[in-house]
Protein backbone atom coordinates (compact mmCIF):
# COMPACT_ATOMS: atom_id res chain seq x y z
CA UNK A 1 0.00 0.00 0.00
CA UNK A 2 1.35 3.37 -0.99
CA UNK A 3 -0.30 6.15 0.97
CA UNK A 4 0.04 9.62 -0.56
CA UNK A 5 -0.82 13.05 0.73
CA UNK A 6 -4.34 14.08 0.04
CA UNK A 7 -5.77 16.00 -2.93
CA UNK A 8 -4.61 19.61 -3.22
CA UNK A 9 -2.43 19.20 -0.15
CA UNK A 10 -0.48 16.52 -1.99
CA UNK A 11 1.23 19.19 -4.12
CA UNK A 12 1.44 21.72 -1.29
CA UNK A 13 2.84 19.27 1.23
CA UNK A 14 5.65 18.31 -1.12
CA UNK A 15 6.93 21.87 -1.44
CA UNK A 16 10.56 22.21 -0.44
CA UNK A 17 11.59 24.32 2.54
CA UNK A 18 13.18 26.73 0.06
CA UNK A 19 9.85 27.24 -1.74
CA UNK A 20 8.06 27.77 1.56
CA UNK A 21 10.61 30.36 2.68
CA UNK A 22 10.41 32.12 -0.69
CA UNK A 23 6.62 32.23 -0.49
CA UNK A 24 6.83 33.66 3.02
CA UNK A 25 9.30 36.30 1.80
CA UNK A 26 7.01 37.34 -1.08
CA UNK A 27 3.96 37.53 1.20
CA UNK A 28 5.92 39.56 3.73
CA UNK A 29 6.95 41.99 0.99
CA UNK A 30 3.30 42.36 -0.05
CA UNK A 31 2.36 42.95 3.58
CA UNK A 32 4.95 45.72 3.94
CA UNK A 33 3.80 47.37 0.72
CA UNK A 34 0.22 47.46 1.97
CA UNK A 35 1.05 48.74 5.46
CA UNK A 36 1.22 52.47 4.54
CA UNK A 37 -2.17 52.35 2.86
CA UNK A 38 -5.09 53.52 4.96
CA UNK A 39 -7.92 52.09 2.85
CA UNK A 40 -10.12 49.41 4.37
CA UNK A 41 -9.50 47.11 1.42
CA UNK A 42 -5.72 47.36 1.77
CA UNK A 43 -5.91 46.70 5.50
CA UNK A 44 -8.09 43.63 4.89
CA UNK A 45 -5.67 42.26 2.30
CA UNK A 46 -2.73 42.94 4.61
CA UNK A 47 -4.41 41.05 7.44
CA UNK A 48 -5.15 38.14 5.12
CA UNK A 49 -1.53 38.04 3.93
CA UNK A 50 -0.33 38.13 7.53
CA UNK A 51 -2.62 35.21 8.39
CA UNK A 52 -1.30 33.23 5.41
CA UNK A 53 2.29 33.81 6.52
CA UNK A 54 1.57 32.62 10.05
CA UNK A 55 -0.45 29.62 8.85
CA UNK A 56 2.23 28.65 6.30
CA UNK A 57 5.01 28.77 8.88
CA UNK A 58 2.98 26.71 11.35
CA UNK A 59 1.91 24.06 8.83
CA UNK A 60 5.06 23.63 6.73
CA UNK A 61 7.84 24.36 9.21
CA UNK A 62 6.36 23.10 12.48
CA UNK A 63 3.24 20.90 12.25
CA UNK A 64 4.03 18.78 9.18
CA UNK A 65 7.72 18.05 9.91
CA UNK A 66 7.21 17.21 13.58
CA UNK A 67 3.59 16.55 14.51
CA UNK A 68 0.95 15.57 11.95
CA UNK A 69 0.67 14.57 8.30
CA UNK A 70 -2.22 13.51 6.08
CA UNK A 71 -2.23 10.47 3.78
CA UNK A 72 -4.80 8.58 1.73
CA UNK A 73 -5.12 4.84 1.20
CA UNK A 74 -5.03 3.82 -2.49
CA UNK A 75 -5.08 0.01 -2.26
CA UNK A 76 -6.67 -2.94 -0.47
CA UNK A 77 -3.68 -4.20 1.51
CA UNK A 78 -4.90 -2.85 4.87
CA UNK A 79 -8.58 -3.70 4.47
CA UNK A 80 -10.86 -4.00 6.34
CA UNK A 81 -9.17 -1.64 8.82
CA UNK A 82 -8.28 0.97 6.19
CA UNK A 83 -10.28 0.96 2.98
CA UNK A 84 -8.76 1.66 -0.41
CA UNK A 85 -10.52 0.51 -3.58
CA UNK A 86 -12.32 1.73 -6.68
CA UNK A 87 -15.83 0.74 -7.75
CA UNK A 88 -15.95 -2.26 -10.06
CA UNK A 89 -13.65 -5.24 -10.41
CA UNK A 90 -10.12 -5.06 -9.03
CA UNK A 91 -8.07 -7.09 -11.57
CA UNK A 92 -5.36 -7.79 -8.98
CA UNK A 93 -7.69 -9.43 -6.46
CA UNK A 94 -10.79 -10.27 -8.49
CA UNK A 95 -13.05 -8.59 -5.94
CA UNK A 96 -16.07 -6.55 -7.02
CA UNK A 97 -16.96 -3.31 -5.21
CA UNK A 98 -20.14 -1.26 -5.55
CA UNK A 99 -18.47 2.04 -4.66
CA UNK A 100 -15.06 3.69 -4.41
CA UNK A 101 -13.70 4.19 -0.90
CA UNK A 102 -10.31 5.66 -0.02
CA UNK A 103 -9.73 6.43 3.62
CA UNK A 104 -7.89 9.66 4.41
CA UNK A 105 -5.89 9.48 7.60
CA UNK A 106 -3.83 11.60 9.96
CA UNK A 107 -0.45 10.23 11.01
CA UNK A 108 1.05 11.16 14.38
CA UNK A 109 4.73 11.93 13.72
CA UNK A 110 5.56 12.95 17.30
CA UNK A 111 4.65 9.82 19.22
CA UNK A 112 7.67 7.74 18.18
CA UNK A 113 10.02 10.52 19.24
CA UNK A 114 8.69 9.91 22.75
CA UNK A 115 8.48 6.10 22.77
CA UNK A 116 9.14 3.04 20.62
CA UNK A 117 6.54 1.52 18.25
CA UNK A 118 4.49 -1.27 19.81
CA UNK A 119 3.06 -4.49 18.41
CA UNK A 120 -0.37 -4.08 16.89
CA UNK A 121 0.05 -0.43 15.91
CA UNK A 122 -0.41 0.67 12.30
CA UNK A 123 2.65 2.56 11.13
CA UNK A 124 3.62 4.62 8.10
CA UNK A 125 7.19 4.28 6.88
CA UNK A 126 9.50 4.90 3.95
CA UNK A 127 10.31 1.45 2.60
CA UNK A 128 13.65 0.46 1.12
CA UNK A 129 13.91 0.16 -2.65
CA UNK A 130 13.83 -3.64 -2.48
CA UNK A 131 10.20 -3.38 -1.31
CA UNK A 132 9.14 -1.79 -4.62
CA UNK A 133 7.63 -4.64 -6.64
CA UNK A 134 6.07 -2.49 -9.36
CA UNK A 135 8.83 -3.22 -11.85
CA UNK A 136 11.18 -0.82 -13.60
CA UNK A 137 13.17 1.66 -11.55
CA UNK A 138 12.71 0.95 -7.84
CA UNK A 139 11.64 3.73 -5.51
CA UNK A 140 11.56 4.24 -1.76
CA UNK A 141 7.78 4.30 -1.46
CA UNK A 142 5.82 5.40 1.58
CA UNK A 143 3.84 2.38 2.84
CA UNK A 144 1.43 1.64 5.66
CA UNK A 145 1.23 -1.69 7.50
CA UNK A 146 0.53 -3.18 10.90
CA UNK A 147 3.53 -3.74 13.16
CA UNK A 148 3.44 -7.39 14.24
CA UNK A 149 6.90 -7.92 15.75
CA UNK A 150 9.52 -5.72 17.41
CA UNK A 151 13.28 -6.05 18.09
CA UNK A 152 14.15 -9.30 19.85
CA UNK A 153 10.95 -11.08 18.81
CA UNK A 154 11.05 -14.44 17.06
CA UNK A 155 8.24 -14.77 14.55
CA UNK A 156 6.94 -17.40 12.18
CA UNK A 157 4.02 -17.71 9.79
CA UNK A 158 3.06 -21.37 9.83
CA UNK A 159 0.24 -23.88 10.03
CA UNK A 160 -1.41 -24.05 13.45
CA UNK A 161 -3.05 -27.07 15.11
CA UNK A 162 -6.35 -26.22 13.42
CA UNK A 163 -4.68 -26.53 10.02
CA UNK A 164 -4.87 -22.81 9.28
CA UNK A 165 -1.88 -20.58 8.63
CA UNK A 166 -1.29 -18.30 11.61
CA UNK A 167 1.24 -15.80 12.89
CA UNK A 168 3.30 -16.92 15.88
CA UNK A 169 5.35 -14.51 18.00
CA UNK A 170 7.84 -15.97 20.46
CA UNK A 171 6.13 -19.34 20.09
CA UNK A 172 2.62 -18.06 20.81
CA UNK A 173 -0.18 -18.03 18.24
CA UNK A 174 -1.48 -14.47 17.79
CA UNK A 175 -5.11 -13.44 18.06
CA UNK A 176 -5.65 -11.09 15.10
CA UNK A 177 -9.34 -10.15 14.77
CA UNK A 178 -8.48 -7.34 12.33
CA UNK A 179 -7.21 -9.68 9.57
CA UNK A 180 -9.50 -9.73 6.52
CA UNK A 181 -9.33 -13.47 5.80
CA UNK A 182 -7.29 -16.56 6.48
CA UNK A 183 -3.79 -16.58 5.04
CA UNK A 184 -3.17 -18.82 2.06
CA UNK A 185 -1.63 -22.22 2.61
CA UNK A 186 1.01 -22.58 1.49
CA UNK A 187 2.37 -19.04 1.55
CA UNK A 188 3.55 -17.59 -1.80
CA UNK A 189 6.98 -18.74 -2.92
CA UNK A 190 8.19 -15.12 -2.87
CA UNK A 191 7.39 -14.84 0.85
CA UNK A 192 10.85 -15.72 2.12
CA UNK A 193 10.93 -14.10 5.56
CA UNK A 194 9.31 -15.78 8.54
CA UNK A 195 7.52 -18.35 6.39
CA UNK A 196 10.30 -20.93 6.00
CA UNK A 197 11.21 -21.15 9.64
CA UNK A 198 11.50 -18.86 12.68
CA UNK A 199 12.97 -15.39 12.14
CA UNK A 200 14.48 -13.48 15.05
CA UNK A 201 14.57 -9.70 14.69
CA UNK A 202 17.76 -7.87 15.45
CA UNK A 203 18.26 -4.55 17.14
CA UNK A 204 16.26 -1.77 15.43
CA UNK A 205 14.39 -4.25 13.19
CA UNK A 206 10.60 -4.36 12.86
CA UNK A 207 8.30 -6.78 11.03
CA UNK A 208 5.16 -5.45 9.36
CA UNK A 209 2.21 -7.10 7.61
CA UNK A 210 -0.97 -5.89 5.92
CA UNK A 211 -4.35 -6.76 7.44
CA UNK A 212 -5.36 -8.07 4.01
CA UNK A 213 -2.68 -10.73 4.26
CA UNK A 214 -3.37 -12.38 0.91
CA UNK A 215 -3.00 -9.08 -0.96
CA UNK A 216 -0.20 -7.28 0.87
CA UNK A 217 3.39 -6.61 -0.13
CA UNK A 218 4.96 -6.67 3.33
CA UNK A 219 7.90 -7.92 5.40
CA UNK A 220 7.26 -11.51 4.36
CA UNK A 221 8.47 -10.52 0.88
CA UNK A 222 11.22 -7.96 1.53
CA UNK A 223 12.34 -8.58 5.09
CA UNK A 224 12.52 -6.61 8.35
CA UNK A 225 11.95 -2.86 8.36
CA UNK A 226 14.74 -0.67 9.82
CA UNK A 227 13.43 1.35 12.78
CA UNK A 228 14.82 4.62 11.44
CA UNK A 229 12.49 4.44 8.42
CA UNK A 230 9.32 4.81 10.50
CA UNK A 231 7.48 8.10 9.86
CA UNK A 232 4.69 7.84 12.41
CA UNK A 233 1.60 6.12 13.76
CA UNK A 234 -1.71 6.08 11.86
CA UNK A 235 -4.12 7.64 14.34
CA UNK A 236 -7.39 8.89 12.81
CA UNK A 237 -9.54 8.39 9.70
CA UNK A 238 -10.86 11.87 8.89
CA UNK A 239 -12.50 11.19 5.50
CA UNK A 240 -14.98 10.06 4.27
CA UNK A 241 -17.29 11.45 6.94
CA UNK A 242 -19.07 8.11 7.34
CA UNK A 243 -15.78 6.48 8.37
CA UNK A 244 -14.40 9.04 10.84
CA UNK A 245 -12.85 7.06 13.70
CA UNK A 246 -9.72 6.34 15.70
CA UNK A 247 -7.45 3.74 14.11
CA UNK A 248 -6.73 0.55 16.05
Amino acid sequence: MHPQEVGATEWLANLSIGCVVMAAFVLTAIRLILVPSRTAFARSVAELVESLIIAGVLVFLIIRPFFLQAFFIPSESMEPTLMGHEAGVNPATGRVYRESIHDHIFVNKLIYRLREPQRGEIIVFRAEKKADKAGGEQNENVLIKRLVAVPGDTLEVKEAQDGRVRLFINGRQQDEPYVKEEMRSPQPAEAEYGTRGPLTLGRNELFVMGDNRNNSNDSRFWGPLPRDRVIGKASVIFWPLSRIRLIH
